[in-house]
């Protein structure tokens, strides 16, 4: 699904950040991209998603059985940053504004967007401005708005920064369901979470390097 190929990204004259010699990944995981701030956590998520450009090397994703192409792959890949844009209207016209984009129309869009409000938590807030919500309210918001558009890969960065407990629960919960159905997840996140102890397979940026653990072989110690 994602190959990487001898990637390296700085800014201007300055060092690589890292460089990633070779990184294949499948796509049926639930990832969580670790390192120490400034480590270039938000610079790769953002390489993934077609973002930015990088200084050298290659990207490819794989999606659908369609061939091998650089990102942006639009529709099918998503990134979320972690203060997530909002349209200035009600939380179910974010939903509709999706929904129209995606091609419903009619009663359908209606149950469909009735039932991601209930699932994500938002029914009782569908007629209230969307940038009034809370953080972690606008949070499962984005990932209503995601989850319609049926990513096969989606990229959240940060996505529980300054959430209280019960929030990162509440985002975990929508997550790994929206994983289960199918839909790949890399996120990064600097501290552990609920949500981080889902993953089932951890990117560490260390020492300008990308290691990936999983459960069936995780770093040498």
């Amino acid at each position: 699904m994602l190959e990487v190929c001898h990637l390296a990204h700085g800014f201007g004259r300055q060092p690589a950040l890292w460089e990633i010699p070779h990184l294949r990944w499948r796509g049926e995981s639930l990832v969580h991209l670790q390192g120490d701030n400034g480590s270039g956590k938000t610079t790769l998520m953002r390489l993934l998603a077609g973002l930015e450009v990088p200084r050298q090397g290659t990207l490819r994703w794989s999606l659908d059985d369609a061939p091998a192409q650089p990102p942006p792959c639009p529709g099918r890949l998503l990134y979320l940053h972690q203060q997530p844009y909002l349209f200035d209207t009600t939380v179910a016209g974010n939903l509709h504004y999706i929904a129209r984009w995606n091609g419903w129309r009619g009663e359908a869009m209606r149950r469909r967007i009735d039932e991601m409000l209930e699932r994500c938590g938002l029914a009782e807030h569908a007629r209230q401005r969307a940038r009034s919500l809370s953080g972690g309210e606008r949070m499962r918001l984005a990932l209503a708005r995601a989850w319609l558009l049926s990513p096969r890969v989606l990229l959240l960065d940060e996505p529980t920064a300054s959430l209280d407990r019960q929030a990162v629960r509440d985002v975990a919960a929508l997550v790994g369901a929206l994983h289960a159905s199918g839909c790949a997840v890399v996120l990064s996140a600097h501290q552990p979470s609920e949500l981080t102890e889902r993953c089932d397979e951890h990117w560490y940026i260390a020492h300008q390097r990308l290691g990936v653990a999983t459960r069936e072989a995780p770093l040498p110690a």
